[in-house]
């Protein structure tokens, strides 16, 4: 944006001008604590803004052909972006390399193959300890191994995962993909999904697995089948429920309800707040 940025080094210009000001109303008022308290939070404001002022200097390092200058053009660009989510997203993504190896334990228990997955995608540890597979999900649950809960429903599995401190979120009633894609976060959370696995018109059996994004933010479905190679489809990831229907000697894959379950690494506006403080609280110490 090489042409705004007159307007960038005008802004600069301006709050340096009334740093001065700022400084000599505050000396002149014989350090009141008010004048310092007002002087500094206008100090505070227009920093913070100043970082956003800067982002019309983007462009400007790449012209001036150095590593340097495309590296200030970098980190700009990550300011024009929600950084926390993305770095999220980038690491759940990673996580998707060891969910696909958690071993399938086969039977009935697609709903904690699912989850085993999910939760090590998530990076989800249980009293400081990585739940890396089935078996260790159930003895957290205190369950043996061979003898799962059944679970009947969605609602049933996540409140079970709630005893784990897992972040879950509400269950939605669903009708088509388009649901999942409008629901599926962009922060690295991951959406439990329950399907009815389809034969023509006829149901033929439950089954569940769960929708995340990959670092291009593409919709990716993980199905608890390890090494099975189908169409595009490498050791349990899809590029879509269609592709999964044909393992199950079925016709399609109904997707009725879903889940989402929260990303851990991903903070929520309520914990960034704080930061917004910290500019006001350095500027009051260093003026006092």
């Amino acid at each position: 944006m090489w042409y705004l940025t007159e307007a960038a080094e005008w802004f600069e210009r301006q709050r340096n001008e009334s740093n001065g000001l700022l400084d000599s109303w505050v000396e002149n008022s014989g350090y009141s604590i008010g004048s310092m308290a007002t002087a500094s939070t206008t100090k505070a404001v227009m920093t913070l803004g100043a970082g956003f002022v800067d982002l019309l200097r983007i462009g400007d390092g790449v012209k001036e052909g150095s590593l340097k200058g495309a590296g200030v053009d970098a980190l700009r660009v990550l300011a024009v972006f929600p950084v926390g989510k993305t770095l999220g997203l980038l690491k759940t993504a990673r996580g998707v390399v060891p969910a696909k190896f958690i071993i399938d334990t086969g039977g009935p228990n697609c709903f904690w193959v699912a989850s085993a997955k999910a939760l090590r995608q998530l990076g989800h540890s249980y009293k400081g300890r990585l739940l890396v597979g089935v078996d260790e999900l159930a003895s957290a649950l205190g369950m043996p191994m061979n003898s799962l809960a059944v679970i009947p429903n969605l609602s049933v599995g996540m409140t079970l995962l709630k005893q784990l401190g897992a972040r879950v979120g509400v269950i939605y009633k669903i009708t088509s993909v388009k649901d999942i894609v409008k629901i599926l976060p962009r922060d690295g959370s991951v959406l439990m999904l329950a399907v009815h696995v389809m034969k023509g018109r006829r149901v033929i059996g439950g089954h569940a697995i769960y929708a995340f994004r990959n670092a291009l933010g593409q919709v990716r479905y993980m199905d608890r089948t390890v090494g099975t190679k189908f169409a595009s489809a490498t050791q349990g990831v899809f590029k879509s429920v269609d592709e999964i229907a044909p393992l199950y000697g079925a016709s399609a894959i109904i997707p009725y309800e879903a889940a989402v379950l929260q990303n851990v690494f991903a903070r929520s506006v309520a914990h960034e707040v704080p930061r917004l403080f910290i500019p006001v609280l350095g500027v009051i110490a260093e003026d006092r």
